[in-house]
């Protein structure tokens, strides 16, 4: 399993690759008329800033069994004393400990280790902030998922400064409709495979393209879990989408916190010439799940 050192460096190191120190157009918006001549030329234009399932949490019960002796035999010329009753607590994890404890001292029963958080929430939702690129970043999602098939629901909208120097901002919206395949589906450990369409709209530009993605969730503490995702819109546009974060559990209160690197580029596809930006920073959010 890729720790998330390793991941939160990849996704640095792609936005560094992506990014360059001239900032002319950002995507999907025209260039100003004083880049006319390098619209003939389709020289790349970019615009860069470097620097987003979950789980219920589902506590496992124990199961108590108590085990009391015969009743006392009742009779007038022997009285035999009961031994101590002994109570047994049973752990339900695949490796099963009994602690006995005697009741008729009062000792104290011998701790049993609890079994991992399970990963089985039918309904997760939230919002996460970001700041990227100078701006700040809305992301929202939703999720259904049964034993290994769902559906996931995304929209980000991005507030951006403008990038020729005149007062205001940039908005782009970007959102993917993916169906899910859980490739590895265990009570700690999940592995998706998404597949669906994604789209991006900007100042000059509305498009949508196919989309591919893989995620994946695992617990790392009864109450934490590793969260990584990945997603890719290979055309008409470019769009790569990364994160790598923790959860917090709370029963069904989710609260989320990593790192998010994305890069668009739209192909030239608003005047010929080729408009990119990279992002990359930190994002904080809460989420539910059922």
């Amino acid at each position: 399993m890729p720790t998330l050192r390793n991941v939160l460096f990849a996704a640095t190191v792609v936005g560094l690759i992506f990014s360059t120190s001239e900032a002319e157009a950002r995507f999907g918006k025209r260039s100003s008329s004083s880049s006319s001549d390098s619209k003939k030329e389709n020289k790349v234009h970019e615009a860069s800033a470097v620097g987003q399932e979950p789980p219920a949490s589902l506590d496992d019960d124990d199961e108590e069994e108590t085990y009391s002796p015969p009743p006392r035999p009742s009779t007038d010329v022997v009285i035999v004393s009961p031994p101590p009753a002994q109570t047994y607590y049973v752990a339900s994890t695949s490796s099963v400990e009994v602690v006995p404890q005697d009741t008729s001292s009062g000792a104290p029963v011998a701790q049993v280790s609890a079994a991992p958080e399970k990963l089985n929430s039918n309904i997760r939702l939230g919002a996460d902030g970001a700041a990227l690129g100078g701006g700040s970043a809305l992301h929202l999602f939703l999720a259904f998922e049964g034993d290994r098939m769902g559906l996931d629901l995304r929209g980000t909208g991005l507030t951006l400064p403008t990038d020729d120097g005149t007062s205001g901002t940039d908005s782009i919206t970007l959102g993917s409709v993916h169906f899910t395949y859980a490739l590895i589906a265990r009570d700690n450990l999940r592995v998706r495979l998404e597949g669906g369409l994604s789209g991006a709209r900007a100042p000059d530009l509305s498009v949508t393209g196919p989309s591919i993605a893989l995620s994946m969730e695992g617990c790392l503490t009864q109450r934490v879990d590793l969260e990584l995702r990945a997603q890719a819109t290979p055309f008409p546009f470019q769009q790569l989408d990364a994160q790598a974060g923790v959860a917090l559990r709370f029963q069904a209160l989710v609260l989320r916190t990593g790192w998010r690197g994305l890069y668009l580029n739209d192909n030239g596809l608003v005047d010929d010439v080729e408009h990119a930006d990279a992002f990359g920073g930190p994002f904080l959010g809460l989420g539910l799940t059922f």
